[in-house]
Parts: C-alpha cells; sequence; structure tokens
C-alpha cells in the first residue's frame, strides 16, 4: 500500500478516467519499490517503522530511533512505540504525541477539505490508529468519557468507520447511560449485522425497557446471527487472547465481542438474568 500510494503521488493525473485506468493496468502486477536514494526523509522514517515490526526489540528501537532523526513527526513510529509499551499509561504518552502531530498536520484547510475522508486518504491513517489506540488506553484506565470522546472525534472524520469506532462506541455509551447519543450512532448504521452491533442493540433495549417484546426480539436475533456469544457472556471462564481476525457468526468473534462487553453487561441490572432465561427457555 505504501508503494502504490508513493507510485500514485509521482503521477499528474488530469481526470478520474486517467486514475482509472492507471490502477487497470496495474492488475496482476507487482507494485515497484522505490530506491533507497529517491526516498524523501519522511518516506526512508516509514519504511524503518515498517521494518521494526519484524525484529527483535533492540534492533526494533534502534530503527524506531533512526526514524525520528530523519522525520521527527513521524507518527507511524510514535504508533509503533505506543504499541511496545505493557502499561495503557505508557502506551497513551506516545499515542498521545502522534495525535498531536496528526491535528498539526491535518488541521485547518486539510480539515476542512477532508474532514469525511480521513481513513480513505492514505496518510491519514497512522494518526487515525493513534487515535483509536489512544481510545483503548483511555478506556482501560477508567476515563471511560475521555475514551467516548476520542471515539466521536474517529466517526466525525470517518462516517464510514472502517475502524469498527462504533463497536465500543456504543458499548461505553450505554455503560454511561447517554441514551440520546446511542440512538444518534446506531442510526447512523442502521445495517450493521454483526454480532457487536445486534448485541448491543439488545442490551440496549433491555437497559431503557426491560425484558419487554421488543428486548426479547432484538435478543433473538442477535443469537441466531452468533450462537456462541450468550454461551461465552454466561460463562466463567476466563478469557483468551483474541485472534486478529474473525468471520461472522463464529466463536472468534464472540470472544471479541464478550472481551469488550461482557463487563457493561454484567453492569446493567438484570441484564445477565435475562439473557440465561432466555438461554434456557431455548434449551427446553
Amino acid at each position: 500500500m505504501t508503494d502504490l500510494h508513493r507510485l500514485l503521488e509521482t503521477q499528474d493525473f488530469k481526470s478520474e478516467e486517467e486514475l482509472r485506468k492507471f490502477m487497470d493496468n496495474l492488475i496482476g502486477k507487482q507494485i515497484p519499490s522505490f530506491p533507497q536514494e529517491t526516498l524523501t526523509n519522511k518516506e526512508q522514517a516509514q519504511n524503518l517503522v515498517f521494518d521494526a515490526y519484524g525484529l527483535t526489540q533492540a534492533k526494533a528501537k534502534a530503527n524506531i530511533e533512526k526514524a525520528l532523526k530523519l522525520d521527527q513527526d513521524c507518527i507511524e513510529a510514535y504508533e509503533f512505540l505506543g504499541t511496545m509499551e505493557r502499561t495503557a499509561e505508557l502506551a497513551s504518552t506516545f499515542y498521545e504525541k502522534g495525535i498531536s502531530i496528526g491535528r498539526k498536520k491535518f488541521g485547518s484547510k486539510y480539515l476542512e477539505k477532508n474532514k469525511g475522508f480521513f481513513w480513505g486518504l492514505y496518510e491519514t491513517r497512522p494518526f487515525m490508529r493513534c487515535l483509536q489506540h489512544y481510545s483503548d488506553c483511555l478506556y482501560v484506565m477508567g476515563k471511560v468519557k475521555d475514551s467516548v470522546a476520542i471515539l466521536e472525534e474517529m466517526i466525525e472524520l470517518n462516517p464510514n468507520d472502517n475502524q469498527g469506532a462504533r463497536d465500543q462506541l456504543l458499548l461505553y455509551l450505554i455503560q454511561l447511560d447517554e441514551d440520546k447519543k446511542f440512538l444518534k450512532y446506531s442510526e447512523m448504521f442502521p445495517d450493521d449485522n454483526r454480532a457487536f452491533s445486534l448485541f448491543n442493540q439488545a442490551l440496549f433495549s433491555f437497559k431503557t425497557e426491560g425484558e419487554s417484546e421488543k428486548s426479547n426480539k432484538l435478543l433473538t436475533k442477535a443469537k441466531k446471527q452468533n450462537k456462541f456469544v450468550a454461551r461465552r457472556l454466561l460463562s466463567d471462564k476466563p478469557m483468551t487472547e483474541l485472534t486478529d481476525q474473525y468471520s461472522l457468526g463464529s466463536e472468534s468473534e464472540a470472544d471479541y465481542y464478550v472481551y469488550f462487553a461482557g463487563h457493561v453487561w454484567s453492569m446493567k441490572t438484570g441484564a445477565i438474568d435475562w439473557l440465561k432465561k432466555s438461554t434456557d427457555k431455548v434449551k427446553k
């Protein structure tokens, strides 16, 4: 993706049709890498960070030091440093630095022109990833409202929400009893039929109106989408490490949801009992 982005920047397309033809000609071909001597300091720094992900910790840190000497505003470097830390408190300092740089780079006129399309712009992705990591850190640190503010910013910058920020956002809004905001953001994604969305909708309905016909229907719909989630929510078995990817309806999708949502279900009075009652009925 980086090589493709750099290749596109060397072109001077006069129309969208020219861009489309150029992209069509690349189908099935290997994207050429650029020689080191042709790269800017910024691009060399990015490459050093990309390479760091495949190195030992000591060598990776050496790469990051070189990268920051070449480009002190390399957001990718601060993102990497954040991922190396074991505590949310330490990691958040690096993500904050990446975000600060990103807001300067992509603020003002850039923001006015591109707000709403940030994930679609390759150069903004490290900034957007730092926002997501930072939100996770804030939540772990108990700063739920601050975490929500970051997730709201992400959706404002990229309403398509390619990163899935709405998953945690809607869940945390349930936790905070921010009902109006929950409805606002859930209405932005009416066709989201993943387990995260459907179980959130069911939990919100139960929280706001109890064991109603609507709540029961939403829970049934959610359980049809993924039959493993209810069992995971009711289990005392500790969560294991999450997989990097999951398929819809799979056990790994259930693990992903329960990892984030399990304690929120437990916090809402009667929710687990309601889930157990519904599950027991199905067994009978």
